[in-house]
Parts: C-alpha cells; structure tokens; sequence
C-alpha cells in the first residue's frame, strides 16, 4: 500500500477523533451514506464539524464560503484532514483520473464506522469498569 495514503487515513482518521463529537459523527455518516458528501461544499469532511444549516452536497465555487466552513478551517487537523480528504479521490499514485466524490465517500465510510465502533467500545469498557467495586480496581492498580 501506498504510503501516501497510510498517511491521509492517519489524518482523517485523527479528525474523526478529535474534531467530531457522537452527534455530528452520525451526521456524516448520514451525509456520506446519502451519497452527498462532497469535496466541493461547505458541508464536506470538516465542514460538517460547524455546519449551522442542512447538510448541503456539491455546491458552486462561485458561492460565498459559508462562515461555519472558515471556522471549522481553523480546527487543530483540519488542513491536513481536507487535503487527506481530496488525495482520497484519485485512484493510484499517478493520479491521472479525475478526482472523484464516490470514491472518497466509498474510502471514508469504513473510517467513520470504525470510529463510531471504537467509541461505542470505549463507553462499554467505561461502563463495566463502574461497575467494579472501589477496591477490586484499587487491587488490580
């Protein structure tokens, strides 16, 4: 595997950890699932951090930009993230088809889902952990 591409994983990866919160998690898992994320938006992989309207697809470059996409811009990862975001829809390391929404959104589901798996397993592991008494966790300790 390429490791340019370990690498953008990695920093999408990190955004997803860091940049959303359960909620807005599930929303881009709707958003990708409903085949509208996009590149091209103000509701693309960081824009949906800060988005205050409807989840938007592909929109006119000529439109304003949105001021919730400047902010989310300013999020620790999110120019990393939005450059990982974009090499995600090139096939191969030569890159010469064009860039393609359906394969970014085929690359990052995955990477969401995972995300949503690992916090449902760490509230799990939280759960039982509280249910141990005081002293059993101090003797393990």
């Amino acid at each position: 595997m390429d490791f340019r591409y370990k690498e953008w994983k990695r920093a999408v990866r990190q955004f997803l950890r860091t940049a959303y919160p359960d909620e807005r998690l599930v929303w881009l898992l709707a958003h990708t699932r409903g085949e509208q994320l996009s590149y091209q938006s103000c509701c693309c992989l960081i824009g949906v951090t800060t988005a205050d309207h409807p989840l938007r697809g592909r929109v006119d470059l000529d439109q304003t930009t949105q001021p919730h996409y400047s902010l989310a811009k300013k999020y620790m990862g999110a120019r990393e993230a939005e450059q990982a975001f974009w090499e995600l829809g090139f096939k191969g390391p030569e890159r010469v088809c064009e860039s393609s929404d359906p394969l970014r959104r085929r690359r990052l589901l995955p990477m969401i889902l995972s995300e949503l798996r690992r916090r449902e397993m760490a509230r799990t592991v939280s759960r039982e952990m509280a249910s141990i008494p005081g002293e059993l966790v101090a003797r393990r300790g």
